[in-house]
């Protein structure tokens, strides 16, 4: 009878242990953030020291000296396309970010071996690096307690991945390709024209619209919208701005106050506001 519960004892000892176990927060919690630029996504994986009232930059971080920019283990970037870094081309994957930290500028560093943690001896080894470039620093009124990073100042083909740490805040600038990838997209879907549906051509033409495309393409491709689907008011809308940034206001006031008319008559109280907005700006 004692050896059944001699080895049930033994079973059990793993679920207590495990149990016993004390949970507190992490010193630097992990975090993962997520922007999308144009048609890429960019994601980091870093971990977040804090200052509690210590010296920063010079004192916690050295300057001259490579920092995996974080703690307990590389800040982790993953691309799922080609872009550029500081104006340095990189293809799609992951890398790990480091910096040296410098009291006016800082070198920025894009490193193929993600799997140190420590960067202590002679584990970092330069000739990994996939590139390195400058960047200014600079001095911000406003005290971060923890290290962030964070993404800021978002455009269609552009974001800058901002470094905030106390009263220091550094800026890396990342470019995606995004009106080839449009134009080429476009470009393989008209082989087969009769295939695109109106929502398709409605894309295009509004890409090309508010970044600087072809508004005669535009044009055509809202046009072909609308005879597939004739007095949507939202079609209608958006061939009117087309004409106008053309500079054919005649134009544009007429399709406006079509595109407002088919509003009106289909009860669509949101575009019957919008349309009339517009037009009153064409006035």
């Amino acid at each position: 009878m004692k050896l059944p519960l001699i080895l049930t004892a033994l079973l059990l000892l793993p679920c207590f242990a495990s149990a016993q176990r004390l949970q507190t927060p992490a010193l630097s919690p992990i975090t993962k953030i997520t922007q999308r630029v144009g048609l890429t996504e960019i994601a980091l994986e870093y971990s977040r020291p804090s200052a509690k009232g210590r010296n920063v930059m010079g004192g916690l971080v050295p300057y001259g000296e490579v920092w995996r920019t974080g703690a307990n283990a590389s800040t982790k970037i993953t691309l799922t396309e080609a872009a550029t870094i500081g104006g340095k081309t990189i293809e799609a994957g992951t890398y790990a970010l480091y910096t040296i930290p410098g009291e006016k500028t800082w070198t920025i560093i894009i490193h193929g071996n993600t799997k140190l943690r420590s960067l202590a001896g002679d584990v970092y080894k330069q000739a990994n690096d996939i590139f390195r470039f400058e960047a200014p620093s600079r001095n911000s009124p406003d005290y971060v307690e923890s290290f962030t990073l964070q993404f800021a100042d978002l455009q269609t083909d552009s974001v800058n991945l901002e470094l905030r740490w106390a009263n220091t805040a550094v800026s890396i600038p990342f470019a995606v390709e995004v009106n080839e990838k449009i134009a080429a997209q476009m470009g393989k879907l008209l082989e087969n024209p009769d295939e695109i549906p109106h929502r398709t051509y409605f894309q295009a033409a509004e890409y090309n619209l508010h970044n600087g495309g072809d508004l005669n393409a535009a044009l055509a491709w809202i046009n072909t919208a609308l005879d597939q689907k004739a007095k949507d008011p939202r079609y209608g809308l958006l061939k009117a701005k087309i004409q106008a940034k053309r500079g054919n206001a005649k134009a544009a006031m007429d399709t406006i106050n079509q595109a407002h008319d088919w509003a009106v008559n289909s009860n669509n109280a949101n575009y019957t506001g919008q349309t009339d907005l517009f037009r009153q700006s064409l006035q």
